[in-house]
């Protein structure tokens, strides 16, 4: 298994063009602790890429940049006066889910389209310090450790790069503490939420290691100002 790790990542260094996505982050009511920027993509030719990075934000400047898949980089720049701004290069043509996500649980995305080998593309991505919505996860019949991934649906509740595994590159994960999860500050839109059953496996070394088996798959609707409860059994 390690030997086609190593395979799948040489082979996604050598996918990479001269196109490039870049944007900044509106920030409305003051600005978050923290930032991540990245993209999850598809070429033409079917090939799956992706890439992010991320940043502590404060009172100075500061930067930070991926380049786990050189030539193809993704960069991520504060400064506490203009804005906070990423840019991805080294892009192939394709269509890109583009996101951010500020703090623990608010993200902002768009899906963009590169038709040619040089093409660029500008996006501007939002942080409200007001505009969202908390939601709050139960998890019924509790009879082993759980995990919740969350990742951002389209207004009419489909993935909005069906080509592409979103939930994998482009969501994130939340180990359950209890029977309930609480999400907060998430910004409005529809999310899918997909339950997984957290099993240890004892390790020829006397190690273990955790298995997730998926339970289940959800919809969640984020209303700003409102606190909503989704039951997952």
């Amino acid at each position: 298994m390690r030997g086609l790790a190593v395979v799948l990542l040489i082979a996604c260094t050598d996918i990479a063009g001269a196109g490039a996505i870049s944007g900044r982050i509106a920030m409305k009511g003051g600005r978050p602790s923290s930032v991540k920027a990245g993209y999850v993509g598809v070429t033409r030719s079917g090939q799956s890429l992706f890439n992010s990075a991320g940043l502590t934000i404060g009172s100075f400047r500061g930067s930070v940049a991926s380049t786990t898949f050189k030539p193809r980089v993704t960069r991520l720049d504060w400064d506490p006066r203009p804005a906070c701004t990423f840019e991805h290069t080294g892009l192939p043509p394709g269509r890109y889910l583009v996101w951010v996500r500020c703090d623990d649980h608010y993200m902002d995305w768009r899906v963009v389209t590169l038709d040619k080998d040089t093409a660029s593309a500008t996006v501007t991505l939002g942080w409200s310090k007001t505009d969202r919505g908390d939601i709050k996860l139960l998890v019924k019949h509790r009879s082993s450790a759980y995990n919740v991934r969350v990742s951002p649906l389209g207004p009419d509740g489909k993935t909005p790069l069906p080509e592409a595994d979103v939930p994998m590159y482009a969501g994130w994960d939340i180990d359950v503490t209890g029977t309930a999860l609480l999400l907060r500050g998430m910004r409005p839109g529809v999310y899918q939420v997909e339950l997984r059953r957290q099993r240890k496996l004892a390790g020829a070394s006397g190690g273990w290691s955790a298995m997730l088996q998926e339970a289940g798959t959800w919809s969640i609707k984020v209303v700003a100002g409102q606190h909503r409860e989704y039951t997952l059994q």
